[in-house]
């Protein structure tokens, strides 16, 4: 058995939540290692059960308001 790990950055998770595939892009990795905060909220608000096109509307709230905090 192998040890599944993907380096997760913020400009793939976008790709993947605009395509309405963040689940395939998180895979069956056993662990993931974000290399910015971003990407590492996006990954905290699919854990919390939101969908991807609810990711996308708090990201562009939040990039708009300019808080960049997560909710």
């Amino acid at each position: 058995m192998g040890f599944n790990k993907r380096y997760v950055d913020v400009k793939m998770s976008l790709h993947a939540l605009e395509n309405g595939g963040l689940k395939n892009y998180y895979g069956k990795s056993d662990c993931l290692f974000f290399e910015d905060e971003m990407s590492s909220d996006i990954y905290k608000l699919y854990k919390e059960g939101k969908t991807d096109e609810e990711i996308l509307l708090i990201i562009n709230q939040n990039m708009e308001d300019k808080t960049y905090e997560v909710y």
